[in-house]
């Protein structure tokens, strides 16, 4: 596990006065800044078990209406948030960096190679952003929608979060991360807390998840919506993918077909590793994530070296 030097808490607006909350750590190895995008629903967070791996400058921050940023009545499209990210590397002048996103997030990376090729030197697509989601998720936008968004609005508590964790066989570490996408609910008689506590103890009760549950409507018909496959046939960009193999055949087999009608579409293919596990590979798989990245990252600095 690599050493972290520094870090520097901010915030950046973007678009329409939004302020996002910005974490900006800095180490000592070589290659470019590393940039993590989380996905829908989760905060900076979401990456904590990599960036701790990860050894150069590492920029990640909350997406609008997520986390400690403000919340906006309007904006959640993958579009604007790769306006917003757009936004958050040209403040923190990082030059040509490494975007690594997970999910939702993985698409948001995807727009913002196709839209800022000179601020994007290499791709990194954990679990998201390169299936065809008309297969993934279904045809009809109602139908996708009953299975994109079906099981996330639950009510529950610190305790109940704990326990899926640990029989996921997540680690320790992982659950404040999964915690952070949570506040108190005021329907329980819980005031709403915009803080990143951690709300554990025995008398702890019901949270929510921050996003709400309109805005992830929204952004989840902007990713059902997405045509990752025209994105991809512009890219310049070196891009791998790290893809969760779902234990279920029937599963695998839908996101095989998924991955392969993107290539199909694009007329190109991309690297791809497979991970046993689940979708939250970043809490899951950290040390393969982080290395998938590294591995890039050292590649991205041998060009750059060789250019020189």
């Amino acid at each position: 596990m690599s050493a972290l030097l520094t870090s520097t808490a901010r915030t950046v607006t973007v678009t329409g006065s939004v302020d996002l909350a910005v974490h900006d750590t800095t180490g000592s190895a070589d290659g470019p800044p590393v940039v993590l995008l989380h996905g829908l629903a989760s905060t900076h967070r979401w990456w904590d078990l990599v960036a701790a791996r990860l050894g150069g400058r590492v920029v990640r921050f909350d997406h609008r209406g997520h986390g400690q940023s403000s919340t906006p009545p309007d904006g959640y499209t993958i579009g604007a948030f790769a306006d917003d990210t757009v936004t958050v590397l040209d403040t923190l002048d990082t030059g040509r960096c490494l975007v690594a996103g997970h999910s939702f997030g993985a698409a948001v990376a995807l727009e913002v190679a196709a839209r800022r090729p000179d601020l994007v030197a290499g791709l990194c697509l954990v679990d998201g952003g390169i299936y065809d989601p008309r297969i993934l998720f279904g045809d009809n936008w109602w139908d996708a929608r009953y299975r994109m968004l079906l099981d996330r609005r639950i009510a529950p508590t610190p305790a109940m979060l704990t326990a899926w964790a640990t029989g996921r066989g997540l680690p320790a570490a992982a659950i404040p991360a999964l915690l952070a996408n949570y506040q108190p609910d005021p329907a329980a008689g819980h005031p709403a807390d915009k803080d990143l506590a951690e709300p554990t103890g025995p008398g702890a009760g019901p949270m929510r998840l921050r996003l709400a549950v309109e805005h992830e409507v929204h952004a989840a018909r902007s990713l059902w919506s997405h045509e990752p496959a025209a994105v991809l046939a512009t890219l310049r960009a070196p891009t791998v993918a790290v893809l969760a193999r779902p234990g279920d055949p029937a599963s695998a087999a839908l996101h095989l077909r998924a991955l392969l009608a993107t290539f199909d579409l694009a007329g190109r293919t991309v690297p791809v590793q497979w991970l046993d596990g689940g979708h939250d590979l970043p809490l899951e798989q950290p040390d393969q994530v982080a290395a998938a990245i590294t591995r890039l990252a050292a590649r991205l600095a041998v060009t750059r070296r060789a250019a020189a």
